[in-house]
């Protein structure tokens, strides 16, 4: 299994445009992989996760294959997680040649945002599936499984379990402490790879909601390994990093690295 970071920031982005923080003019000088797009995946070049504001800027950066993408998971409508508006160029009459439909998946939400900027859309080139927790669809050789995220107050926002070929992925952001049900879930599974948010610094609250802060992060590695569910091979990388924080990215690597944890980057490409 491949997964391709487009992006690796929360929300607003690093820099942040309107910030003079010191990470923000710290990598505005440095640039590298501190500068960092909103958070997006792309696994085996045919399925994404989350469609960011930076898109087309990151497919070009990165030279993917948009055409390949048969898939598209929402974990929820956060606008740096669902820029559904440009899903239009999609559309007949605006991108031609296409060959395939985009099948999106997500809440009842992302599904009927979805819908209302694409009226008029035909099955040649979208099909939508709402996804209810714990309830796994299959799409081109792939389980998804959507759990319960600890996120957005009045919205069901979800994480996703994908099987594919033997190996399994869990993206876990945008979530803090995962819900007991999703523990509950995950308690007889074996994951290859975990995505994490990191979006908080420290904050001294392992059990942080809405976000992951540091000490989130290593709870979630220590209950993975307690309960079997990684095992010394699984890998953790963290993603969807905030300026707030306080730290470079460099900096972000030198916590991490004594817990074998990797800190993601734009276009970052990871195997397993």
């Amino acid at each position: 299994m491949k997964v391709h970071f487009l992006g690796s920031a929360a929300s607003e982005g690093i820099p942040n445009p309107f910030c003079k923080c010191e990470v923000c003019e710290k990598t505005r000088s440095e640039k590298g992989k501190n500068i960092r797009t909103r958070s997006a995946a792309i696994v085996d070049d045919t399925m994404q996760i989350d469609f960011p504001p930076e898109y087309s800027y990151q497919v070009m950066r990165d030279d993917v294959g948009v055409t390949r993408i048969s898939e598209l998971l929402f974990t929820h409508t956060h606008p740096d997680h669902f820029n559904a508006g440009d899903l239009f160029s999609r559309m007949e009459g605006y991108g031609h040649h296409v060959t395939h439909p985009l099948h999106i998946f997500g809440n009842d939400r992302a599904v009927n945002g979805c819908l209302d900027v694409l009226s008029g859309y035909s099955p040649e080139r979208f099909q939508f599936t709402r996804m209810i927790p714990f309830v796994t669809v299959e799409s081109s050789g792939a389980r998804i499984t959507p759990l319960l995220a600890n996120h957005a107050k009045w919205e069901t926002c979800l994480i996703y379990f994908i099987e594919k070929e033997g190996k399994t992925l869990l993206y876990g952001h945008d979530s803090g402490w995962f819900p007991e049900l999703t523990w509950s879930w995950l308690a007889d599974k074996h994951i290859d790879l975990t995505v994490l948010e990191c979006t908080h610094g420290y904050n001294q609250n392992p059990h942080s909601d809405g976000h992951m802060s540091i000490e989130t992060v290593l709870e979630t590695q220590k209950r993975l390994l307690d309960s079997g569910i990684h095992s010394a091979t699984s890998q953790i990388i963290v993603s969807h990093l905030s300026h707030n924080s306080g730290f470079m990215h460099d900096e972000l690597v030198d916590i991490f690295k004594p817990h074998g944890i990797e800190v993601a980057y734009d276009g970052l490409i990871k195997f397993i």
